[in-house]
């Protein structure tokens, strides 16, 4: 076969290989978000027009329904005040959680030893739901602030300290070798290797722990309390109220898309060393 045909199959080849949505105009970023937001559109106009005609409007409410008590809330300050009591309860739950966990599992992954000890007392307590333990942080807490942040602490920690011991786990043994017999202390390890290689683990956990966090609050909320979303969702509900329900649902996807958004954004950039 001539060397110029055979260049010209081979690149035929290779752009047939490629895959056919990565081409034209459809791959441009703005179409893709125009086409989520004519489905969303789409779906809202639907609902509005469904509403009332083929479904019952008493159960199901109207986006224009939902828009109102959006309104009123805003208008009134009273969204404020309970969304500021949900993301207060939970970014403290969540950091305090974060961060004893973290430190767990560093303890416990350079302790090999103790790790063992404590792994069946570490399991049982990480399989146990933690929604059970709500009612007991009510009565230890009271229907306050507290007893949601120690909902969301302890459900945050167990998943912080697995991750951060799976990724200290995951670290290659033969380079924290190589170190030591270079004169690296144990310290210099730690800095260098250890704690470098763990942390695409921890970032995972604390994407994942947000929403977890969001959660236990909002489960919190809805056992016992006298302000958040959840309350706002429990109030609403015993009103049979629907709009007020789908209005404060409205909120928790916003924030928590905001935050997972948030949480992968500062991923990328912390972990921009390792391409």
């Amino acid at each position: 076969m001539k060397p110029a045909l055979k260049m010209t199959i081979d690149n035929a080849q290779d752009t047939a290989a490629q895959p056919w949505h990565g081409k034209g105009m459809l791959s441009h970023p703005a179409l893709t978000i125009l086409g989520r937001f004519l489905i969303l559109v789409g779906l809202l106009l639907f609902w509005q027009w469904a509403s009332g005609s083929i479904l019952p409007k008493f159960w199901f409410s109207s986006p224009s329904a939902v828009f109102e008590v959006l309104r009123g809330w805003v208008l009134d300050g009273s969204l404020w005040h309970h969304l500021g009591a949900t993301l207060l309860a939970m970014s403290i739950g969540y950091i305090a959680g974060s961060t004893v966990g973290i430190v767990s599992g560093f303890l416990l992954g350079l302790a090999p030893y103790s790790a063992r000890i404590a792994a069946p007392f570490v399991t049982a307590l990480y399989s146990l739901p933690k929604i059970a333990l709500a009612p007991l942080f009510v009565i230890l807490f009271g229907i306050g602030l507290e007893s949601k942040i120690m909902l969301v602490a302890v459900t945050v920690f167990f998943l912080l300290l697995y991750n951060t011991l799976d990724g200290i786990k995951d670290v290659d043994p033969d380079l924290a070798e190589a170190l030591e017999v270079m004169g690296a202390t144990r310290g210099e390890v730690i800095r260098k290797i250890l704690v470098p290689g763990t942390l695409p683990w921890i970032f995972a956990g604390l994407r994942i722990a947000v929403r977890y966090a969001f959660t236990a609050t909002i489960l919190g909320e809805l056992i016992a309390s006298n302000s958040g979303i959840g309350f706002l969702i429990d109030y609403s509900a015993g009103q049979f109220d629907a709009a007020g329900v789908f209005a404060a649902i409205f909120i928790l996807v916003v924030v928590s898309v905001f935050l997972t958004e948030v949480l992968t954004r500062l991923e990328a950039s912390a972990l921009r060393w390792k391409n």
